[in-house]
């Protein structure tokens, strides 16, 4: 069976895994880097808790306007598209569908399991289950909307960085950069391939790709996996950029301050500083250097030495979507818990992809009907 995967995030690289896993020929169809955007994570991965995500619960606006006007977060004209900010009017202060969280629950326990089976097999990538600490909040409130929280996540009021801390107990951190070599290397290992090549376009009543030149590539199963561009095939999802520094500064613990919008993961020698969630695919990076700043005023002063950009993926629920489009398979939508459910996503996408399973709750009908198949899509 030869698959083809359109993207080569951390999501898109996972269904090649699992596709690889299954025996397929696989290739990888990215234009940068494989991972590029996706190293631009802080390395936090929260398996039991999905409120960092709740971007349509009631209060959610409000508090994206607070931080807009502080100057740490911006919407540029656009960014989200007229679909997506309709299906957030829509989905703006409403539960989510029948059957989502237990699906949520599943995603989260099944990327630990791999993740753990990874570091098992050889931790190269830094994996350590350890607590995360969320400062400047009301630590209270945290407290009693924990308990009411579907998914049951384990916290405790704590201590860090001279304040009082939210302690997320299941959490989990790694290393995005070391992470993404180890996944690449396993995946050559299995024989896949990764292309440098731009996908401008799919056919999805085909499942053909178009590429640069005029060329066309077919395959018996394809994974569009290519972050917010899959708006093009009818899934509403908006990027929200953040950036990601590796940092000689000494963090004793891992946490994300609330105030400021940043986070910090200490690894070997280092701590990984990110910020940011503006609603913006522009290549303007000049809020980088508030984060910088965010970060010196939380660490003090430290060396920098690598940046990387990221546009996650948002659907305006929140929750991601695997689906089908055609005959082509969409994944896309995770928000800020992209590296927390990517092995998961992947491993949903790829049994799609091989004609197992369903989309279950997880599937773009929760934003409308579907539009139909177009002939032809760019992305």
């Amino acid at each position: 069976m030869r698959a083809l995967v359109v993207g080569g995030g951390i999501l898109g690289l996972f269904a090649a895994l699992h596709l690889a896993r299954e025996g397929a020929d696989v290739a990888v169809l990215e234009r940068g880097e494989p991972g590029e955007w996706s190293r631009a994570a802080a390395g936090i991965l929260e398996f039991t808790r999905f409120s960092i995500n709740r971007i349509s619960a009631r209060g959610y606006p409000a508090s994206y306007l607070r931080m807009a006007l502080r100057g740490d977060a911006r919407i540029r004209a656009g960014a989200p598209g007229a679909r997506w900010v309709l299906s957030y009017l829509r989905a703006w202060g409403r539960e989510p569908p029948s059957g989502m969280w237990e699906a949520v629950r599943w995603l989260g326990e099944y990327s630990r399991s791999e993740y753990r089976a990874m570091a098992e097999a050889s931790n190269d990538f830094e994996y350590a289950e350890e607590p995360l600490h969320e400062v400047g909040g009301d630590v209270g409130a945290a407290l009693e909307e924990a308990r009411r929280d579907p998914l049951s996540p384990r916290v405790e009021a704590g201590e860090c960085c001279g304040m009082e801390s939210l302690v997320y107990l299941d959490a989990a951190r790694l290393s995005t950069g070391a992470f993404i070599s180890r996944i690449l290397g396993e995946l050559r290992g299995l024989g896949a391939r990764i292309v440098r090549a731009a996908a401008l376009g799919v056919r999805p009543a085909s499942g053909e790709v178009l590429l640069e030149g005029g060329r066309t590539e077919g395959a018996d199963a394809v994974v569009v996996a290519a972050g917010y561009r899959t708006r093009a095939l009818g899934v509403p999802v908006a990027p929200f950029k953040g950036y990601g520094f590796l940092t000689g500064a000494r963090a004793r613990a891992m946490f994300v301050d609330l105030r400021s919008g940043i986070a910090v993961v200490p690894l070997r020698g280092r701590s990984k500083l990110t910020g940011r969630f503006d609603l913006d695919a522009g290549g303007d990076h000049s809020p980088a250097l508030r984060v910088l700043r965010r970060g010196r005023e939380a660490l003090g002063d430290f060396a920098v030495y690598e940046m990387a950009v990221g546009y996650r993926p948002c659907t305006p629920d929140g929750f991601p979507v695997v689906d089908r489009v055609g005959s082509v398979v969409v994944a896309t939508g995770a928000c800020r818990l992209g590296w927390t459910y990517a092995p998961a996503l992947g491993r949903l996408a790829a049994d799609l992809a091989l004609g197992r399973g369903s989309p279950g709750a997880l599937g773009a009908g929760r934003f409308g009907p579907p539009r139909g198949v177009p002939e032809s899509v760019p992305i």
